[in-house]
């Protein structure tokens, strides 16, 4: 797993280059027989050929296509078109097993280095620092996430605990500043979150044309005025 820092730049690539955490073992078709007996060698490659779709999945995500057929899913996992739905109820079910996925993955990189220490500049470093870090990683998906989720009800749920996440996250980083804030701490928190949110990530750079480092510059000015400005007009 990619662990966080906070002196490392965060390129428009990583998303390519950062593999998925589990990667399936190579078989040379879909018919590949194993040592073990018939029943266990069908089970072994039940799954094998399982994660094989799942993977393709997310890499056909990955180079941008939202909504890939069955058929290109199967071609780039290496299986029939009609074995998929043996391994997956339907086209949904799988789009939910892979964000399944990505989201076990997602929480694992999403840690903030120090936690709620330092000066506050320091602190919004370490928090547009991660945010980019995890979003650069989960981007696409994040977009087939948000396309799917009107059909996959499951979608938005996961969503809203990933939020309830984030938002105890930055309540705690910036404790120090929401608590001087008293009642006004809950406005400028629902401020921060929004603007360091997946969805500002998206119009930056996928309407707006920024690069990380804009982005990073946007975010690192608005919360640190978010922060400064509330207390001081108090």
């Amino acid at each position: 797993m990619i662990e966080p820092t906070t002196d490392s730049d965060v390129s428009e690539h990583d998303t390519e280059r950062a593999a998925p955490s589990v990667q399936p073992e190579p078989t040379t078709s879909e018919a590949t027989t194993t040592d073990h007996g018939d029943g266990d060698g069908r089970t072994l490659r039940r799954t094998r050929n399982r994660q094989r779709v799942i993977v393709a999945l997310l890499d056909i995500v990955r180079e941008g296509s939202l909504n890939p057929s069955v058929g290109e899913i199967a071609d780039r996992a290496g299986v029939s078109h009609r074995s998929v739905f043996r391994y997956f109820e339907d086209i949904n079910d799988l789009v939910r097993t892979a964000i399944d996925h990505e989201i076990t993955r997602a929480t694992q990189l999403a840690a903030v280095p120090d936690l709620g220490m330092g000066s506050l500049e320091r602190r919004v470093d370490a928090w547009v620092d991660s945010r980019l870090r995890l979003l650069a990683v989960t981007y696409e998906v994040g977009r087939v996430a948000r396309y799917r989720a009107p059909d996959i009800p499951s979608i938005d749920e996961a969503m809203e605990a990933i939020y309830q996440f984030t938002v105890t996250q930055m309540r705690n980083h910036f404790a120090a500043e929401l608590d001087q804030l008293g009642a006004d701490g809950g406005f400028v928190l629902d401020a921060a979150m929004v603007q360091t949110s997946f969805e500002s990530y998206d119009l930056h750079r996928r309407i707006m044309g920024h690069g990380t480092e804009r982005i990073r510059q946007v975010w690192h000015l608005a919360l640190r005025a978010l922060f400064t400005h509330s207390l001081h007009t108090r």
